[in-house]
């Protein structure tokens, strides 16, 4: 069904991009690798190591980031900060919805009298407005602002540094334009605590000079209605990233491990129709000025299993997506983001992408993979021919 309102012209689609996939040294060695996000001053294993060479490290978003831009892709979602994705984003002039770790939303809640809050686990003195505060500036352990291509490194005054890139560079130029609140976080935080984290946040932005910049909360579908109330988010939430799966009954959905594709003559279709029903229903909580689709895609399942079934289906999805949006049939504050640029789990498989596979990764929505299913090393394109994710 068409989802009508009174958004923005688009002028094509935007990307979730999750970069462990991509960049990391990890190589599937574990079940969660990390995208590779050294300190600045580090330059060593530079013929080898990501996660040790920063120079490394660059060249790969950058890589990742001009591809994105010559598709006309505008805005890409991270979902963790990175001072390398954001400087490779800056460059080819694509913004970005920067998303914090999800205990950060923790941190943002808190008094900001307290000095026991995390970041990525990691210990970080700074809670409440005074999280955020930290955040723009950078921090080494309890030093902020930091300069990032300063070496940080615990000391006897200084005994737990945890080292966190600034991002007010990127919140001044503009590349960044929304910081979303962990992912999808309502259950695991309570909707309190979100409104509460949000409010800080939105202060501390108002008082450096940042009233622009959006705060989003990212929830799975039907979860509005329970944050939203009266049409409209709670107070210092500007936007809602709506993120969207078509399912199959009771059975599952592309999204669920392992996956359920719908079937009939158009699987793609219907799954379109599905997502952008459900979105609808969404925005009606919620205010249709004020949510936009942060996530959609379509998962083609395991590498060669599925190929001939399931590829030209997500192929087909993405067109309908495409198509929705520039016909103007669905509206919202940003543009809809197609989840994901790359597939995220290894060539063998993983239960996000078919049964009986190990539980690590995303799945297989990207529009490229990794040569190999790697998580470092070429891009290779998925399709014959790459889908178009901008208007004609």
């Amino acid at each position: 069904m068409p989802v009508t309102g009174s958004g923005p012209a688009f002028t094509g689609i935007n990307l979730d991009y999750a970069p462990e996939g991509r960049c990391s040294d990890d190589d599937w060695m574990t079940t969660s690798p990390a995208a590779c996000n050294p300190q600045l001053s580090f330059n060593s294993d530079c013929s080898t190591e990501l996660s040790n060479c920063a120079m490394s490290c660059q060249a790969c978003y950058t890589s990742d980031l001009n591809t994105m831009k010559s598709l006309n892709v505008g805005t890409i979602t991270i979902y963790q900060p990175n001072y390398y994705i954001l400087t490779a984003a800056q460059n080819a002039g694509v913004k970005v919805v920067l998303g914090l770790y999800d205990d950060s939303v923790t941190g943002l809640a808190a008094s900001s009298s307290s000095t026991s809050c995390t970041y990525s686990g990691q210990p970080f003195p700074f809670c409440g407005t005074k999280y955020a505060t930290a955040l723009f500036g950078g921090t080494c352990g309890n030093i902020t602002p930091w300069n990032p291509a300063t070496f940080c490194e615990s000391s006897t005054n200084n005994p737990n540094a945890t080292y966190v890139t600034p991002i007010n560079t990127f919140l001044q130029s503009g590349t960044v334009v929304g910081i979303q609140l962990g992912n999808e976080i309502l259950g695991q935080d309570s909707a309190a605590t979100i409104t509460t984290a949000a409010q800080n946040l939105r202060s501390a932005l108002n008082t450096a000079g940042f009233g622009g910049i959006k705060v989003i909360v990212s929830l799975i579908e039907g979860q509005a209605a329970q944050f939203c109330s009266g049409g409209a988010p709670p107070s210092g939430v500007d936007y809602i990233a709506d993120h969207v799966y078509c399912s199959v009954g009771s059975s599952g959905g592309v999204a669920s491990t392992p996956p359920v594709w719908p079937t009939g003559n158009n699987p793609a279709q219907t799954c379109w129709t599905q997502v952008a029903s459900v979105f609808s229903t969404d925005q009606t909580s919620c205010g249709a000025a004020n949510v936009f689709l942060g996530e959609t895609g379509y998962n083609t399942g395991c590498p060669n299993k599925y190929q001939q079934q399931q590829v030209p289906n997500e192929q087909s999805f993405i067109t309908d997506l495409v198509n929705a949006t520039c016909q103007s049939q669905v509206s919202g504050p940003l543009a809809p983001f197609l989840f994901e640029f790359g597939d995220v789990c290894p060539a063998g498989g993983c239960l996000a992408g078919c049964a009986n596979e190990p539980t690590e990764g995303n799945g297989y929505f990207g529009i490229y993979f990794t040569q190999g299913y790697d998580t470092k090393g070429p891009l290779t394109p998925k399709f014959s021919t790459t889908p178009t994710l901008s208007c004609q």
